[in-house]
């Protein structure tokens, strides 16, 4: 897989902070582009159907924030705390999310299109009916995920927690879950064709299924 990454402009910084630029881009209703925003806490936010692009947060918060329909393109989160915004029928293209906090984030019917999320916890996150392709997500505790009737394309996870994991009607095929942690995980029978485990994997998975494996 060859994801690509963010294009991003490194010398445009911002002397407004991001609430403001958010909620005057709303209302003129207009894109965000190129801003980078450091240590700033943004408090009940809700803004829909923009274009938010090449733009940096470092060290943020939101805090009951809605991004409905918002598209991040060209984006990089860097030690920030997303946990519970919504963003329903949002995006995430060519951006990455490093060392950030994502647990309880709301993003279904939504589309992750080249991303990177390492090292973030992402607890009880909704991806249910988003499509993904190119996303690669490492060393993410990703318990108690719903990532039912998605539809995964060339997805990697890397030394993730899976337990818990609600994958009821979204195909694993070709997707290589060694590694990662599997218990617990839900599914209804097919979705783990053409899964690749290893063999611990497929003995935990077995009996998940009401499986006895008995030796004579």
């Amino acid at each position: 897989m060859k994801r690509q990454k963010p294009q991003i402009d490194i010398n445009i910084n911002s002397s407004e902070s991001a609430l403001d630029v958010m909620i005057r881009a709303d209302m003129e209703e207009c894109d965000v582009n190129g801003f980078h925003f450091f240590d700033e806490t943004v408090e009940n936010l809700n803004v829909s159907d923009m274009e938010i692009s090449g733009c940096v947060f470092v060290n943020c918060k939101f805090r009951n924030c809605n991004f409905d329909g918002v598209s991040f393109t060209n984006c990089l989160f860097k030690n920030c705390d997303l946990s519970f915004i919504k963003m329903g029928q949002g995006s995430l293209i060519r951006t990455e999310i490093i060392e950030s906090r994502l647990s309880g984030v709301s993003i279904p019917f939504g589309i992750l299109n080249n991303v990177l999320i390492r090292s973030t916890p992402c607890r009880f996150m909704n991806f249910s009916e988003s499509r993904m392709s190119n996303v690669e997500f490492v060393g993410c505790d990703m318990t108690s995920c719903a990532m039912s009737k998605c539809r995964v394309k060339q997805t990697v996870f890397t030394q993730c927690d899976l337990t818990g994991t609600d994958f009821t009607r979204t195909s694993l095929k070709d997707i290589d879950l060694r590694g990662n942690r599997l218990g617990g995980i839900i599914f209804m029978g097919g979705e783990l064709d053409g899964a690749i485990v290893d063999t611990a994997q497929a003995v935990g998975l077995v009996k998940l299924m009401g499986i006895r494996v008995e030796d004579h």
